[in-house]
């Protein structure tokens, strides 16, 4: 019967142990499954946003005029509501004009192809001078050389030296200024024009600055000239105001409008430059990058990405919609890194930012923008310019002609030329080979970097590390959203940034007996294989503690009285009967053992 259960409990585990391998394999396949499907899912998952916004605005668009807006610009509906909204046509809202708002509202009208020529003009007559800024104008030449500066029918002679100082200020507009080296313009001679010609080749160009900062920036107009030549420089600078004061973020949006409707916006370039450092919240390395097609710009953007995403302002989805408009026609690790991030943390109906109209509709406007649909304007165009087999770039980007009748997404503009590579080291990068990484700094394309290799802008090359998170490292998954459903969130592992550790949840319960089964199987072996040893030390042990005790006493024939003299004592004659006493047996020799454990052994069978 013992070894009928024990034989019985064995294959009851392994019957167990083959059932759970079994499920433990099926449950890999269909994790399998599940996660392949998940991979063709978010091919969908675009598909699904859309609709989810289509279906929002579908009986009728939104109260919010923002987001009537960003509805317009990412599938081209609401537009008659936002016409609705505004003054004459001329700027929104329509009973407080707004300058951003107005800017927001003409990119959208414009790509949904309505005119934005009356809010064209409101927008321009908004500019002022701004008064915080200072100019300087610098005059250069490799050689000593005698100049003539003329401004209000007046001539004013001033000498460069070889130490290429400037002997005298130039009238009540130009007085020296940084050691001598520039002339600095009065704000109240902004207007005027200066023409200057020296007796030696030369160069002239303005520099500005703000008045509270060190920092100069060098106008990208140079002006040179032979001997005897003349070159032309007068101060345009401008911003956007609300009242007389200047509006920054007004300033940005208007600019970047203006800019995509082919208007000349370099009179406001200084202003937004020079006021971006304190302005950070507004993400202003976005509309400069866009602007400019500095490289500056475009390193300083893409090292403000936080993981995976941007956050100045305080709305990550604004944020990384904003910071990644520039780069609608570009290919780059932090957009791919963003779109992992909105997909991950997508709203199970398709939106983002629990259903909000405006973070779902620039998200899909900047990132995933979609072409072809048909305006409700009655404007025609020329067509998609891709499609037509043109190029989407920036305006500055182009070096051949841009085609207005042809439409690009976000404010690229439509070239008849392709992009022209420059060398990695002419835009001060390095080339990273295809084993290292840019470290500290952002990639960018280049003429010169081979298939693998990029070139590294504002960083360096070096072998990448790889690091695992403490959570990985015990099994779990860093998310930047809550976990998913067949997983609990840790608070004993941690992850880099702002992350959660999602651990997969234990199934209380189910294994416990399996595990405690195993347990007990393993001591009925070890009992039956060493039951003899076991028998022996057991009786060992058994008389030792019985060791000293002696033979118990036989019962007595009467029952316990008091104690105390309750009479005269009894003496009864000795008993004849003896009692064996036990003796303790002396130790056996080891063959004597070995003979001992071949009996118990017997005895077991």
């Amino acid at each position: 019967m013992k070894r009928g259960a024990v034989f019985g409990l064995l294959f009851i585990l392994l019957v167990t142990s083959f059932a759970f391998a079994e499920n433990n394999e099926t449950n890999t396949t269909e994790e399998t499954t599940t996660s392949d499907d998940t991979s063709s899912e978010d091919l969908s998952q675009i598909d699904k946003a859309y609709k989810c916004l289509e279906d929002k605005v579908k009986d009728e668009c939104s109260t919010s005029l923002v987001d009537n807006i960003f509805t317009l610009l990412a599938i081209k509906e609401c537009g008659g509501k936002v016409k609705d909204k505004s003054n004459n046509d001329k700027c929104w809202p329509e009973n407080d004009c707004d300058i951003k708002i107005t800017a927001q509202a003409m990119l959208a009208l414009d790509k949904a192809g309505y005119s934005t020529s009356k809010a064209k003009d409101w927008l321009l007559d908004q500019n002022n001078t701004p008064d915080d800024l200072y100019w300087y104008l610098e005059i250069e030449s490799s050689k000593e050389t005698i100049c003539t500066i003329e401004y209000d029918s007046r001539d004013y002679i001033v000498n460069i030296g070889t130490d290429k100082k400037i002997s005298s200020s130039a009238g009540g507009c130009l007085s020296l200024s940084s050691g001598d080296y520039w002339l600095r313009i009065s704000p109240s001679c902004y207007d005027k024009e200066f023409k200057v010609s020296c007796d030696e080749s030369f160069l002239t160009t303005l520099l500005f600055k703000k008045q509270t900062s060190p920092t100069i920036h060098v106008s990208e107009d140079t002006s040179s000239a032979s001997a005897e030549g003349t070159t032309k420089e007068q101060v345009l600078s401008l911003c956007f105001t609300e009242g007389n004061t200047c509006d920054y973020e007004g300033s940005l949006w208007a600019t970047l409008v203006l800019d995509t409707l082919g208007y000349d916006v370099s009179a406001f370039i200084p202003y937004l430059i020079t006021m971006a450092d304190e302005n950070g919240k507004f993400l202003p390395e976005a509309f400069l990058y866009a602007l400019t097609d500095y490289t500056d710009f475009r390193s300083d953007l893409l090292l403000k990405q936080k993981v995976k995403y941007w956050d100045e302002s305080g709305d990550k989805f604004s944020d990384t919609a904003l910071a990644l408009y520039p780069f609608i026609y570009e290919d780059l690790t932090e957009k791919d890194n963003s779109k992992e991030w909105l997909l991950e943390i997508q709203d199970d109906d398709g939106c983002w930012d629990s259903g909000r109209i405006k973070s779902t509709a620039f998200v899909l406007a900047s990132i995933w923008p979609r072409g072809g649909y048909t305006s409700d304007s009655g404007r025609t165009t020329g067509g998609d310019c891709e499609n037509s087999g043109y190029y989407c770039m920036s305006g500055i980007e182009c070096k051949g002609n841009i085609l207005k009748d042809y439409e690009c997404s976000g404010v690229a503009k439509c070239c008849d030329q392709p992009t022209t590579l420059e060398l990695c080291e002419d835009q001060g990068g390095q080339i990273c080979a295809s084993n290292k990484l840019c470290s500290g700094g952002t990639t960018i394309s280049s003429a010169d970097a081979t298939e693998g290799a990029t070139c590294c802008i504002g960083g360096r090359c070096q072998e990448p590390e790889v690091t695992i998170d403490d959570c990985e490292s015990y099994g779990g998954v860093c998310r930047l959203s809550d976990c998913e459903g067949d997983e609990e969130k840790s608070v004993t592992y941690s992850c880099d940034y702002e992350d959660t550790c999602c651990l997969k949840k234990s199934d209380e319960g189910s294994l416990w007996w399996i595990w405690l089964l195993l347990i007990l199987t393993i001591l009925a072996v070890v009992a039956i294989v060493f039951r003899a040893r076991l028998g022996f030390y057991y009786k060992k042990i058994k008389s030792r503690f019985g060791k000293g005790k002696g033979p118990k006493a036989p019962p007595s024939a009467f029952p316990p009285g008091p104690r105390g003299p309750v009479g005269p004592r009894r003496i009864l004659p000795p008993s004849s009967r003896r009692y064996p006493v036990r003796r303790r047996p002396p130790a056996k020799r080891s063959g004597e053992i070995d003979e001992v454990l071949k009996k118990l052994k017997d005895m077991g069978k």
